[in-house]
């Protein structure tokens, strides 16, 4: 079992189907993984000050907490519940120590055909939250999302949507930049040097060229696909982030079937031919 590079980290997600909470950063940790960003479901069903403490002696740290209630809802009484929701991942953010919470927006309440309105309520949503964010010291990660999910995942589709609100916000708000999500986009090397500063989180798996699920759920390991990942993560690295490569990568039909050693020895071995050492 070869250790992993010191900027390689992982998202729960990769091996929420094989492991649990304590699993995970168990075996993330016995990989020689320093970093992981956890899903905020598993942190509550664990208890929160308990997952901060397992974490931190396991030597692990956190970077993010996946992922915020939805923010397109027009249902006044839906807004205020989803407002306190958000509240209190912050909270929960900040107690784990976390550099960002994951603002994937969700798509179109059911029954709406107003894509500007959700985006409208989604911006007000994040600038809603930013007070208690900043206070907190949690980074507020507006994360695109590729524009087959607009109308069921999230109201922004790329990056220069999500940099948008960023830089109307200020402070406070980051990008999460996904590359699974963000490959297609001709506009996206623009994209990338106008988030100069901005950028929180980079998330690495492939895209498939003959993919089978348009809902995510069939990414390939980096290296499987059509990504130049690589490349994308020099642009990322030149706009000013100098954090981890985190392997997020959801596999209903592949990965999620294996063995959650396996995956992660895989992805170690990966990273290390895309992007060499980092030890």
């Amino acid at each position: 079992m070869a250790a992993a590079p010191a900027n390689f980290a992982m998202h729960q997600g990769t091996t929420e189907r094989q492991w649990d909470f304590v699993q995970s950063v168990e075996g993330y940790a016995r990989h020689g993984i320093r970093a992981l960003t956890v899903r905020r479901s598993l942190v509550e069903e664990y208890g929160v000050t308990k997952a901060a403490k397992l974490i931190a002696d396991a030597g692990l740290r956190v970077l993010g907490v996946s992922r915020c209630a939805s923010l397109t809802e027009d249902n006044p009484a839906q807004i205020v519940k989803n407002h306190d929701e958000n509240r209190r991942a912050i909270a929960l953010a900040a107690e784990l120590s976390a550099t960002n919470l994951a603002m994937i927006s969700s798509g179109l309440p059911e029954g709406s055909k107003d894509l500007a309105g959700a985006r409208a309520r989604a911006r007000d949503a994040v600038a809603r939250l930013l007070p208690e964010a900043r206070a907190a010291g949690v980074t507020l990660g507006l994360e695109a999302i590729h524009p087959m999910r607009v109308a069921s995942g999230c109201i922004w589709s790329t990056l220069g949507q999500a940099n948008a609100v960023c830089e109307e916000l200020g402070d406070g708000t980051g990008l999460i930049v996904d590359a699974y999500h963000v490959w297609w986009d001709p506009d996206l090397d623009g994209a990338i040097k106008a988030a100069q500063g901005r950028i929180v989180s980079f998330q690495i798996s492939d895209w498939l060229r003959d993919t089978t699920a348009a809902d995510g759920s069939d990414r390939g390991m980096p290296g499987d696909g059509v990504i130049p990942l690589r490349a994308l993560g020099d642009q990322v690295r030149a706009a000013g982030f100098d954090g981890y490569d985190e392997l997020e990568l959801f596999s209903e039909r592949n990965w999620w079937q294996r063995d959650p050693d396996e995956v992660i020895d895989v992805a170690i071995a990966r990273h290390r031919e895309i992007f060499g050492d980092d030890d």
